[in-house]
């Protein structure tokens, strides 16, 4: 074959690779363009009438003030965090009912009743902590080693497990990845709203209002976010982990309703 047909073939053969691949251009153009075009799909983890319902409980409220300490009200901050949380929660797909969207006063025990009329899945209460140590930082969680009778309702449960004990460690350790906060562990306590409501729950020291670098933190909405995108974060791990249970409930921990009342402790703000 002589070189210059040789060379004609090189050229047209050249000319058709550039050809296809201009081709493969423009169609993965239109592609894009018509992905563009498609709305976007929200897949999440349970269907809207079978979604996990949480109760978030802003701790005080009205004229229980809570702890007053580095320029903030407990009351008022607390209503700020269970918002965000609520919102949060909402985008991953659970149902969630508030003791309180506003500044009012609810009794502990009316709190513990909205959980119980809902049939709710959890109970997640934020509170802010105070010190007489300026120095004490950090988040702690809190559940009741055992509940009430009235919670209990006459109900049998698995032995050794604590249902709220292992929602507090998914909720402490979450709450402490998200803002980076000092960890000072989970804590059994017989607070009244943990102790009287007969799903899971939890009550969150969400930090010290009387260290300085702390409460800084805590009037930043960005801290506030990644302080509540973490306590929603162990709330999920929570339920996921959980044996399908109808209704949205999950196990409870208690035997029968055969010992004494639980005698309750009384919360400091």
């Amino acid at each position: 074959m002589p070189p210059w047909v040789s060379k004609l073939v090189l050229i047209t053969r050249s000319g058709a690779s550039y050809s296809a691949l201009a081709g493969v251009v423009l169609a993965l153009g239109w592609l894009a363009r018509s992905l563009e075009a498609v709305p976007a799909v929200i897949i999440r983890p349970w269907e809207l009438d079978s979604a996990p319902l949480v109760i978030v409980d802003a701790g005080h409220g009205g004229q229980d003030g809570g702890a007053v300490a580095g320029g903030l009200i407990e009351k008022n901050l607390s209503l700020k965090l269970a918002q965000k949380l609520r919102d949060q929660l909402q985008d991953l797909g659970m149902r969630v009912k508030m003791t309180r969207d506003r500044d009012v006063f609810i009794e502990l025990e009316e709190r513990s009743q909205i959980a119980k009329q809902a049939k709710a899945t959890l109970f997640v209460s934020l509170h802010l902590n105070t010190s007489e140590t300026a120095s004490v930082h950090g988040i702690e969680t809190y559940y009741a080693e055992q509940k009430s009778l009235s919670a209990r309702g006459g109900q049998g449960g698995s032995p050794g497990r604590n249902a709220s004990e292992w929602l507090a460690r998914s909720v402490q350790l979450q709450a402490c990845l998200g803002s980076k906060a000092e960890d000072r562990g989970i804590k059994a306590k017989n607070y009244a709203v943990v102790t009287h409501t007969p799903c899971p729950a939890v009550l969150v020291e969400c930090g010290f209002l009387t260290h300085a670098d702390e409460v800084a933190k805590l009037k930043q909405s960005e801290y506030q976010a990644a302080l509540t995108q973490g306590i929603a974060k162990g709330v999920v791990e929570f339920i996921q982990s959980q044996p399908a249970r109808p209704a949205g409930h999950l196990e409870r921990n208690s035997p029968s309703g055969t010992e004494p009342e639980v005698k309750l402790e009384v919360q400091n703000p």
